[in-house]
């Protein structure tokens, strides 16, 4: 097999408050065999306060440490990771507990081999041992068989009582189950996982938060047609409940609320009745945290329950800045600007910043025209353009950064531009987003910052000769000064705030993209300003230009319509065109505002 075309195999784990757990996980992760295969490892840190990521990155600086921005327990902190894979492309997805270790150097080769056995199987578990000293009656095995005690040996799901059963658990591993076979369940603790069910099925549901998600998974691939085998030939071993404590509150909550969900979705009315029945008898004689988990089942509370949560008032990031540049047809602008980035002048520190790079479509990759700054760009390619927001959420998705800037093709940083707009954001303390000062390849000002456009603005603009009111305009001043929309063409927004605000509307193909954003940090009163300092060039239009006119203001007008709405969009155009007839000022057509704000 080429190097080209090995399978990618993600190994995904999340951490939370684990540091020490992670840290001997992925110390373990060094015994695989990795030689036919691209291996990525990913880390999901759901919020840790334990300064988990700075020691995870300092450690493991080729290990991708991808913050959540908050505990989103096991299934959201799983899926961060997976989405995160499926954009590099991986073939296979190992979920692995960070309370796992690494025993058996062959563990991926096997897996793997199971699951291209038969196109059928879709999700493989291998064996699991207690880790030692974490068997739960260590005091009754001899010291040699300490480390070989089974805790998952394959198993079945007790439909009649709602739960997985593990077979071996608790017996002395003596070969008895070293066979490859199907299994009716895996171990979320440790699954391969091939992407053709992901496909088909979806993620981890986040209803769940922790437990049954798996059991959820795997009921959805069964019933899409997948197989779930065990392979007895490889083994991993695991801390059992380091991450929740045996009988806690955490298990206690998340066992009752979830067993009900799970149960009353997939099984038989007579067991459908008995868990109802049991419901009633655990709100009443339970534990306090199972009788809130009946209480929240039935208020149809779901996900997360902050009760059980430590919250982080400093949520670290392995680094400070992400740079996303989405190129399609623009090889020789995506050249320029990486170029301009990677000078030493830009304020761009290899250490805290890495640069992602979509190619969005195959035609006129870009992929032999940067070749020069490959590996440190990290290198993402579509197989076919999926427009603006899509492109660039997905370099979102991929970044590691606390803040993120969203840089067009047809960019050139200047003199430091990226320095400046992190130590302006460091000073708001990541509670805005920036917008840099556009300026043409003459280094003469371009209009950068806009009001969202009304009626009123475009009835200002034009009849009552007030520029900038509905076009795009240069603030003036040397210090950055608050803006209602800044031109996204090089937009910085902190993690947080799209934790808060969302990612780029996907509703439209290409045009509307930087107003909608700018309305919704205006709805969340999250303010944006204009950083005059942080200069960069603008080769306006050299992006959209090479999509054909006829074929961009199709996109524009759907673009105008999905934001507007039918009855506003109809009304703003005639009042344009009463304006572009009869209005005091002529608004030269060269202006951007006028192709990508008007309707």
């Amino acid at each position: 097999m080429t190097v080209k075309n090995m399978e990618k195999i993600a190994v995904i784990t999340v951490n939370y408050n684990g540091k020490e757990d992670t840290l001997e996980f992925l110390e373990s992760l060094k015994k695989l065999e990795t030689k036919n295969c691209k291996v990525r490892t990913i880390v999901v840190d759901n919020a840790s306060n334990d300064g988990s990521v700075s020691a995870i990155h300092k450690a493991f600086p080729k290990v991708d440490v991808l913050q959540a921005g908050a505990n989103l327990g096991f299934a959201g902190g799983y899926n961060k990771g997976l989405e995160y894979a499926q954009i590099w492309g991986a073939d296979y997805f190992l979920l692995i507990n960070n309370d796992c270790l690494i025993g058996d150097a062959d563990l991926l080769t096997e897996l793997v081999k199971t699951l291209k056995s038969d196109p059928e199987i879709g999700l493989v578990s291998p064996k699991i041992y207690f880790a030692k000293g974490f068997e739960f009656h260590k005091d009754k095995y001899k010291e040699q068989d300490l480390g070989k005690v089974i805790w998952y040996a394959g198993g079945k799901f007790d439909w009649d009582n709602i739960g997985s059963l593990h077979r071996g658990i608790d017996e002395v591993d003596s070969g008895q189950y070293d066979e490859v076979e199907e299994a009716e369940i895996f171990s979320g603790a440790c699954v391969l996982i091939k992407k053709e069910v992901l496909e088909k099925v979806g993620l981890l549901d986040e209803k769940y938060f922790l437990y049954f998600e798996d059991s959820d998974l795997a009921k959805r691939a069964k019933m899409a047609g997948f197989k779930i085998y065990y392979n007895g030939k490889t083994s991993v071993y695991h801390k059992v409940s380091r991450s929740t404590g045996l009988g806690s509150k955490i298990t206690d909550y998340y066992h009752a609320r979830n067993r009900l969900i799970f149960g009353l979705q997939y099984g038989r009315f007579r067991t459908k009745f008995a868990l109802l029945r049991e419901a009633v008898k655990l709100f009443i004689f339970g534990r306090p945290a199972q009788r809130l988990g009946v209480l929240d089942y039935y208020l149809g509370i779901i996900g997360g329950k902050t009760d059980f949560m430590e919250l982080s008032n400093n949520i670290e990031y392995p680094l400070k800045l992400s740079i996303g540049i989405v190129n399609y047809n623009t090889a020789d602008l995506t050249k320029k600007l990486l170029q301009s980035i990677f000078k030493k002048d830009s304020g761009y520190d290899a250490e805290k910043m890495e640069v992602i790079v979509l190619d969005n479509g195959l035609l006129d990759s870009c992929k032999e025209e940067i070749k020069e700054f490959l590996p440190k760009v990290k290198y993402l390619q579509n197989s076919e353009n999926e427009g603006f927001s899509k492109g660039y959420n997905k370099t979102i998705k991929f970044s590691l950064g606390e803040y993120y800037l969203m840089l067009n093709s047809d960019i050139e940083v200047l003199e430091r531009a990226l320095s400046e707009l992190v130590r302006v954001e460091d000073e708001f303390k990541g509670e805005v987003a920036l917008g840099g000062k556009l300026v043409f390849p003459d280094l003469s000002n371009q209009d950068s910052a806009f009001y969202l456009p009304t009626i009123t603005g475009a009835l200002k603009e034009y009849f009552l000769a007030q520029p900038g009111s509905y076009f795009m305009y240069q603030p003036s001043g040397e210090k950055p000064v608050k803006v209602e929309g800044v031109a996204m063409a090089c937009l910085l927004i902190p993690k947080k705030i799209i934790k808060k605000v969302g990612l780029l509307d996907e509703g439209t193909f290409i045009f509307f993209e930087d107003i909608e954003y700018a309305r919704r940090l205006k709805e969340h009163s999250i303010p944006a300003y204009f950083v005059p300092k942080a200069r960069f060039i603008h080769y306006h239009g050299g992006s959209t230009k090479r999509i054909g006119q006829e074929k961009a203001t199709e996109h524009l007008v759907k673009a105008a319509k999905h934001y507007h709405g039918m009855f506003y969009y109809t009304l703003l155009t005639f009042v344009l065109r009463l304006g572009q007839k009869f209005g005091r000022v002529e608004t030269p057509v060269t202006k951007w505002k006028t192709t990508a704000m008007s309707p």
